[in-house]
Formats: C-alpha cells, structure tokens, sequence
C-alpha cells in the first residue's frame, strides 16, 4: 500500500511538475534582425533638388553646378573644403523676373553671394547671404558663392542654399 501511495504521489508530483513548466513557458517574441546592409546611397540633398541638378563638375578650385532654371525653387546642402574654393550655381533657361537666393549654415561661415552674371555676360555684385535681383533677361545666370574678403572669419563648412 505504502509503495501504491508513493507512486501516485510520484505521479502527481511529477505530473505538477510538468503543467507547471507547460503552463508557465512564455512565448518569446523572437526579433528578426537583418544584417545584410542596405545599398541605397544617403544624399544629402533634398529631394526637390535631386531632378533639378543636371550636372556637377569640378574645376580648379570650383564646384560647378547646372540647374534647370525651370525647376525651381531648389534647396541645395553644399560645403566649402578649402578657404580659395567657389560654387557657381549657373542656372539654366532661367525665364523669371526676379531671382532670390539665401545662404543659411548651422555655425557662423564667412560666406555670401559675390557675384551674379547675367545672360549677356555683365557681372554684378558683391552682395551679401541673401539677393533679391530683378532679372529683366532671359536665360542663363549664375550665382558665385565663397568667402568674403571683406570680413574675418572660417570660410570652411556645410551650409544650405535656397533659390527661387
């Protein structure tokens, strides 16, 4: 009898044993994690600006940009590397009357729009991180941007452009 009793207490036990650890397993959330990188390159320019680019060159100490002057406004993220380098932003089959621009940068950039060429090859200029210009010709103009050497200060940055 006493052998009967301890084998059902064994079984009990055991059975016990057994719902609790049926009964208290958690189910874990597994988390997938994908180690394969992706191949998207990040561009730092807004998408607006990405179909209005139509070339980018660099000559001596100047980045040249070519914009389709129809498809603005445009919002750019330049940089400026070396204290000597220009970025001429030449905006192409430009047909509005007046051009705006603004230069807007995260810490204090010597930099300003220093000159403005029209499409019968006059220049005007300097003027300051913001123009407002009338623009009685059509076509081709350019914005030429770098330091001011009319002022102290690091040339040397990142820095947002807008033209309208």
């Amino acid at each position: 009898m006493k052998s009967m009793l301890n084998k059902k207490w064994n079984l009990l036990l055991v059975g016990f044993g057994i719902l609790s650890l049926v009964a208290c397993k958690k189910e874990t959330d597994k988390i997938i994690t994908d180690t394969k990188r992706d191949t998207i390159t990040t561009v730092e320019k807004p998408a607006d600006t990405l179909s209005a680019i139509l070339a980018t060159r660099t000559e001596a100490n100047q980045l040249i940009l070519d914009v389709d002057g129809t498809s603005l406004p445009i919002r750019l993220v330049e940089e400026i590397k070396n204290p000597e380098q220009q970025i001429i932003v030449r905006l192409l089959n430009y047909d509005k009357s007046n051009l705006k621009a603004f230069i807007k940068s995260d810490k204090e950039m010597n930099i300003r729009i220093n000159q403005i060429r029209m499409p019968d090859n006059t220049f005007d200029g300097p003027f300051s991180q913001t123009i407002d210009y009338k623009t009685p010709q059509k076509g081709e103009y350019w914005l030429v941007l770098s330091k001011n050497n009319m002022a102290s200060g690091n040339p040397l940055g990142k820095f947002f452009l807008k033209v309208e």
